[in-house]
Formats: C-alpha cells, structure tokens, sequence
C-alpha cells in the first residue's frame, strides 16, 4: 500500500511539475517534494501501528488428547485411520475384553452368594437362630462385591477406545496384535480434535489501544485470497519470560539480552467464517482495528488484502 500511496504522490509531481508546469522545479520545491512522502508514510506507518496495529505471526493451535487406555491388553482391533475424520463416540480401538469379561462373571457370583448368605443370616437372626454380627459381615461383603462388580464393568467398557470428541487421529501406527498399557508416557495415539483457537502474536507496546471485542482480519497462507473475520477475545497478558523457575540460584540474565518478549492475543473468528477448515498449526498476518482513527483502517484492510494475495507467490527455485 505504501508503494501504491507513493507511486500515486510521483506521478502527481510529475504531472504538476512537468506535465503541465504548474509550479516551477525549483530547489526549494525539489527538496518540498522530498520531505513531505518522507513525513507523511513516515506518520502513517506509526499511526497504522498503533490504531490498526498488525501481526505476521498468527496460529491456529488444535487441541490434542493423547490417547491412552484406561486398562491393558491385547489389540484385536483397529477401526482408526491416520488422517481420516471421526466423529465423536466412532471406535478408535478395542482391547481384548475375554479377561475382563471373566472377571465381570466371576464377582457377580461371588455377589450373587454373598447376597444369598446375607438373606439367609436375616432371616436365622430373625428367628432367633443367629446374631447381628454375621448380618453386619454379610451386609459388608456384598457392599464390597457390589463396588468391585462396578469397577469390573467398567474396566469391560474401558477395551472399547473411542473419539473423545469430532476430529483426526494422526500418525496411528496401533495395530492388531500390539499390547497396550494405561501408561501417560507411552500414549496409543494422538488425536486432533476439530475445535481450535487463533492467537495472534503483537509486541508488547503495540497493545495499548487494544480492547476485547475490536474488529480484526486475518489472512492464513494455507488460504491464498481468503480474508477472514474475526473479533478480539482477550489479550494474554503473561508469557514465559515473567516466570522464573523455582532454584536455588540467583537468576541469570545471561552476556546477551532476552529476546523482547510478546504478548498472545486470542481471535475469535465471526460466525460466517466457523466453516471455513483451518489446519492445525497453520501461519499467517493479522490486523486489529481499534476504536481510534477509524478512517485509516481502511489502508490496513488493503494491506492485508494485498498479502493475502501474494499467498499464492510460491516462491522457491525448484
């Protein structure tokens, strides 16, 4: 935009000065003609960074649930696909159940005499024949069965894995005939769920007009020409360098500076553009329009459409 604003203020010279000689080309008018492009891109860039401040650092971050297993087992089935979308409840896998399912059989006999003991001792201590003592015991055997039978079913349900919720798993290299533990470390597989949050990342003095509910745009480069809308959310004010971790040494800043820290602001995207498929982990610009100096949003707004389009310059030799 600045080049277009420049190439419209030359040609202007040109035609005032040389075209048709309105004024004469003079030293003072040669160093005016200077001075005045200078001061005014000068003035607007400022005014652009403060009141439609930008940002060439945008993400598109997805939630990702580790999958683990809640019992171990042998894998007997893998309906998951790498990089094929699910639906929230589809199988990504299931364990071998005959273990648990022995296990169910054998507490529900185990409860099933239990509660057949508890009876009969109610009823010989109703006759007087016995005490209170082995109604207590049997009473508290069949509360234990029954918690354990309940544990037992769940454990059942838990060899069947499926999508926490509508996304991708990725990279599913689970096959049948592996075994898997309920291990934090060891996860079965990833999963992309479809839900994501656009952060745009501003240095922190860019920020101060900055206000929750501000008009903002962005233009993703996995989008060549696509101008998406959105409003501001929050701004996070904290990040990793107002952290210091717990030790018993002095902190250290080190024979070189700390890189200049920056500050994430989360984007909600307009209702309009929630179908619009953004991938994980994609980049791109971002521009904010405050509630001051609104008639220079407008420069923004073709600045950042212009980028957009130059998404499609795929610039690489081979």
């Amino acid at each position: 935009m600045e080049a277009i604003l420049l190439g419209l203020y030359s040609l202007l010279v040109w035609l005032i000065y040389f075209k048709f000689k309105l004024l004469p080309w003079t030293t003072p008018h040669k160093v005016t003609v200077v001075i005045i492009p200078i001061v005014g891109l000068t003035t607007l860039i400022l005014l652009l960074n403060t009141f439609a401040p930008s940002s060439a650092d945008v993400r598109v971050i997805n939630y990702v649930v580790q999958v683990n297993p809640q019992v171990r087992g042998l894998v007997i089935e893998v309906p998951a696909e790498g990089n094929r979308p699910m639906k929230k409840g589809e199988v990504l896998f299931k364990i071998d159940p005959t273990p648990y399912q022995l296990q169910v059989a054998e507490i529900e006999a185990q409860l099933k005499l239990a509660q057949t003991r508890l009876k009969q001792s109610r009823e010989l201590a109703k006759a007087g024949a016995g005490n209170r003592f082995d109604v207590e015991r049997f009473e508290t055997e069949s509360a234990q069965y029954q918690a354990k039978l309940a544990n037992a079913r769940w454990e059942l349900d838990q060899t069947t894995v499926v999508a926490p919720n509508n996304g991708t798993p990725i990279n599913v290299q689970l096959r049948r005939g592996s075994y898997t533990v309920p291990l934090p470390l060891s996860p079965a597989m990833s999963f992309v769920e479809d839900e994501y949050q656009v952060i745009a990342l501003y240095h922190q003095n860019e920020l101060h007009q900055v206000q929750p509910g501000d008009e903002a745009e962005i233009a993703l480069k996995t989008l060549p020409g696509k101008v998406i809308k959105a409003t501001v959310d929050s701004i996070v004010w904290a990040q990793g360098q107002g952290q210091l971790q717990v030790s018993g040494m002095l902190p250290q800043t080190g024979v070189q500076p700390l890189p200049p820290g920056r500050f994430a602001v989360k984007l909600d995207i307009a209702d309009k553009d929630r179908e619009i498929f953004l991938a994980a982990g994609a980049r791109g610009d971002a521009a904010i329009y405050t509630q001051g100096l609104a008639p220079i949003h407008i420069i923004r707004k073709v600045i950042l459409r212009v980028g957009s389009f130059t998404n499609y310059l795929i610039l690489k030799l081979h």
